[in-house]
């Protein structure tokens, strides 16, 4: 007889991640009686279906599901040793098999064993002696259906992939070893970024110009996902380009609102979804911690010494990517030395714990007060960091949580 596939399957249907394209889907017959194997061993032939095994109880038949993948199963209810509802309460428990599709061919006929048999997972439930008509069209409908949620799997697999793949891409464009302080720099650095999902659209970067200025800056853009990840690549690239690209021949640099805001009409260039980005953009002179500084609608800032801590205000302007015509301010401070800044995203004082409390500006200001005059750059960042996950707990993150924290060192102590 001419095989004929099953309804919607072709005979180069992808029924298997685990096979190659055409292979005939593999089915385990599970009964304890030889005539009903082979009745339904044949009747599966004469359909076209080649990769057939059998297993005469459900000891059997579970070590063969521990040894083979299959597509379908065709399984007796009663049988000695392992009974079929013992199969099917194993089965639920494996992960790897728990959506393997089991069709129960049974002669009970008691609604209470039918109701089990779904209870427990199986997916239709065919009475002895069963009809072949019948037969084919649940074993066509049932494979079909195998068919799909495995392209499903298989392309959820492939999204995955790339997700991790974007992750570590995105992870790499931010740096992640911070330089040593030396009499020459006396800066301790330190900064961490979490995703919220595989790929987020928090930013941190750092770098030394010509002249000798250490640029640093946290940013947030808005929404989350791969189309927020690539604003904040363009966003970073900009900040650099312009930097290096604005600072004349033998001269200084250019000062941040003047950057911000050569940034920004760049952003705002073929921005047809309206995405921006908020970001805090400084440059710091390390020999003696003059501080110019430029706010684009980000959180505040916090200074952190001996007394405590205080935020840093003004130099506050728009949000990045939205009017092009948009002209920024520049903020000045000195860090003494010992004295740090603080910068991060509202990914950390919008976490929220499962009951939807969030940790708030308060709870940060008491991490950061907490031994703020003697602790490095690396220990602010962890501090706030295991305060957040500590009170977040098992709930799942609402938001990127990005921090940056640079504390100018005593030139004469290293």
């Amino acid at each position: 007889m001419v095989y004929s596939p099953p309804p919607g399957m072709t005979r180069n249907s992808k029924v298997s991640g685990n096979r190659p394209m055409g292979a005939s889907p593999r089915i385990l017959v599970v009964d304890d009686n030889d005539d009903n194997l082979y009745t339904l061993k044949l009747h599966l032939d004469l359909e076209g279906y080649t990769e057939i095994e059998t297993a005469r109880d459900g000891e059997e038949a579970i070590a063969r599901l521990k040894a083979s993948a299959f597509d379908l199963v065709l399984l007796d209810v009663m049988m000695p040793k392992v009974d079929g509802f013992e199969v099917l309460s194993w089965l639920r428990d494996q992960t790897r098999l728990r959506d393997l599709p089991v069709i129960m061919i049974s002669a009970l006929t008691e609604m209470n064993s039918m109701a089990r048999c779904i209870e427990l997972g199986a997916i239709d439930y065919l009475l002895k002696p069963f009809n072949p008509v019948l037969l084919k069209a649940r074993l066509g409908a049932t494979l079909e259906k195998k068919r799909l949620r495995d392209e499903v799997d298989a392309h959820l697999a492939r999204l995955q992939e790339e997700l991790d793949s974007a992750r570590r891409l995105q992870m790499a464009m931010v740096p992640q070893s911070f330089p040593a302080p030396t009499p020459d720099f006396p800066i301790d650095l330190c900064a961490s970024m979490e995703p919220a999902r595989e790929v987020g659209g928090d930013l941190y970067d750092f770098f030394l110009t010509q002249d000798g200025m250490l640029c640093f800056l946290v940013g947030d853009v808005s929404g989350k996902g791969m189309a927020a990840a690539l604003f904040m690549a363009r966003t970073k690239s900009l900040i650099r380009i312009a930097t290096d690209l604005m600072r004349p021949r033998q001269g200084s640099s250019a000062a941040p609102a003047e950057i911000i805001a050569r940034v920004n009409r760049e952003l705002c260039e073929n921005n047809g979804d309206m995405m921006f980005v908020t970001l805090f953009f400084a440059m710091l002179r390390p020999a003696t911690g003059e501080l110019e500084f430029c706010n684009a609608g980000h959180n505040v800032p916090y200074r952190l010494n001996g007394q405590g801590l205080a935020a840093i205000e003004g130099a506050k302007g728009i949000i990045l990517g939205v009017r092009p015509d948009a002209v920024y301010a520049a903020g000045r401070t000195a860090l003494a030395p010992g004295e740090s800044i603080y910068v991060f995203t509202d990914g950390v004082t919008e976490a929220a714990n499962s009951e939807g409390e969030l940790f708030a500006e308060a709870r940060l200001e008491a991490v950061l007060g907490a031994g703020a005059a003697c602790s490095s750059a690396a220990e602010i960042v962890k501090a706030v960091g295991d305060a957040v996950r500590g009170f977040v707990g098992t709930a799942l993150p609402s938001d990127d949580i990005t921090m940056l924290a640079v504390r100018r060192l005593d030139p004469s102590a290293l």
